[in-house]
């Protein structure tokens, strides 16, 4: 009997060894996030917006240098990655952006408006 309890355990404790982690799997949100802050990598600029044209998918921003993008202060017009954010956005909002070449269009790829 003792063999038999011993094989037992150490059948379960296998089989719980190559289980997944419920409390990783837990904390995994990222598929399912839409934060519009950028990645890490991208330095986020300070800007204005001057235009939402939600019907074109652009944003029009009076902006300071855009470092990554090796720009200078100006004002233009940006594609956004979530057409989504344009419902969000007014004119004159002070807002902290990250811009990107995405598809070969400057994109705001994150943003967060400035209380």
């Amino acid at each position: 009997m003792h063999i038999l309890s011993t094989l037992v355990l150490a059948a379960l404790l296998a089989v719980a060894a190559s289980a997944p982690s419920s409390a990783a799997a837990a904390t995994d949100h990222s598929q399912h996030m839409t934060a519009t802050r950028a990645a890490p990598s991208i330095a986020m600029t300070a800007g204005v917006i001057r235009k939402v044209d939600a019907g074109q998918g652009m944003v029009t921003i009076a902006h300071d240098e855009i470092r990554n993008l090796d720009m200078p202060k100006m004002t233009m017009a940006f594609r956004v990655k979530d057409a989504a954010w344009l419902k969000k956005m007014k004119d004159g909002d002070r807002i902290r952006f990250a811009a990107d070449m995405v598809g070969g269009e400057l994109t705001v790829v994150g943003y967060e408006i400035v209380r």
